[in-house]
């Protein structure tokens, strides 16, 4: 009998890279990245992961980065206070300062300034007229804006917003440190007092309690060197004595605002030692006026 021997492989040909084809593969789970099982079985739609929501930008406003004022004591008919501010961002803003008292039920003042450019500092006179003259007081200036998209303005961390001012409606007219002495009605040689005296070195300054127009520069034995000042806005006219020769520096006819500098303390006249005798006339001084007593109004004076 004759017997064939065959030979059988030991493997199959597709794992020894020979032409035979590779069997259907089985089903298995998918792995993930890290090799753990997870996502989808072979012939199943694969399912994408979930968008995250797009962040959205923050809308920003225009930004103070600077806000001054220059003086915080601001007189009537005075030197004006410069309010400086500068902001930035895009486009223009509306801009407005509020006056707000520091004494409760005080009405708020409101100054707007309109659309103002940013990238650039401004500069804004403050006089206390704004709206009427400013009541006394005690006032916190603060500075808002809004631009045309409606957006607030918005403080830089180093920068204020706000700052304090105090406001008077007159000056006291020594520039300097003094004391009250003789006072209106003290009796003199043959009259009385007509003012109130006010002891002083020689040389303080002496200043406008008012602003107003100069109506006298002049000199007599009793009064030494004197000047007069007819008030704006009131019927007052004030009068200041016994001043240093050489020391006026005003002269009839000017026109000074409050707190100008008007001579110095002086002892001129009829005087003991140096002070400044001041009178304040209801009217005009010696011309149909009469003297009133100045203590009352200094008491009040900034």
């Amino acid at each position: 009998m004759l017997v064939l021997a065959v030979a059988v492989p030991s493997s199959p040909a597709w794992a020894t890279g020979g032409g035979g084809a590779a069997p259907a593969p089985t089903t298995a789970p998918a792995t993930t990245g890290d090799g753990s099982a997870g996502g989808t079985v072979a012939g199943q739609p694969v399912k994408k992961a979930p968008r995250k929501p797009a962040r959205r930008r923050t809308s920003r406003g225009p930004l103070l980065t600077s806000f001054s004022l220059t003086r915080p004591r601001l007189f009537l008919y005075g030197r004006v206070a410069s309010v400086h501010f500068r902001i930035s961002g895009r486009g223009p803003v509306r801009v407005r300062l509020r006056l707000v008292p520091k004494a409760k039920g005080a009405p708020v003042r409101s100054i707007t300034l309109g659309d103002q450019a940013t990238g650039r500092t401004h500069s804004v006179a403050l006089t206390g007229l704004e709206g009427g003259v400013l009541p006394q007081g005690s006032y916190t200036l603060r500075i808002a804006g809004r631009d045309k998209r409606g957006r607030g303005l918005r403080r830089a961390p180093h920068a204020s917003s706000h700052a304090d001012l105090r406001f008077f409606h007159h000056r006291f007219p020594v520039a300097g440190a003094f004391s009250y002495g003789d006072g209106f009605g003290v009796p003199r040689s043959g009259h009385s007092h007509q003012g109130q005296d006010l002891p002083a070195a020689a040389g303080t300054p002496v200043v406008a309690p008012r602003g107003g127009v100069v109506t006298a520069v002049q000199y007599q034995a009793a009064a030494g060197n004197y000047v007069v000042l007819d008030a704006r806005g009131e019927d007052y006219d004030y009068v200041f004595m016994h001043l240093t020769t050489g020391s006026i520096v005003v002269k009839e006819g000017q026109h000074v605002r409050t707190g100008q500098h008007l001579g110095d303390v002086g002892s001129t006249g009829h005087a003991t030692g140096p002070h400044l005798h001041f009178e304040i006339w209801q009217g005009a001084w010696f011309r149909g006026g009469h003297a009133v007593d100045p203590l009352p109004l200094l008491r009040s004076f900034g």
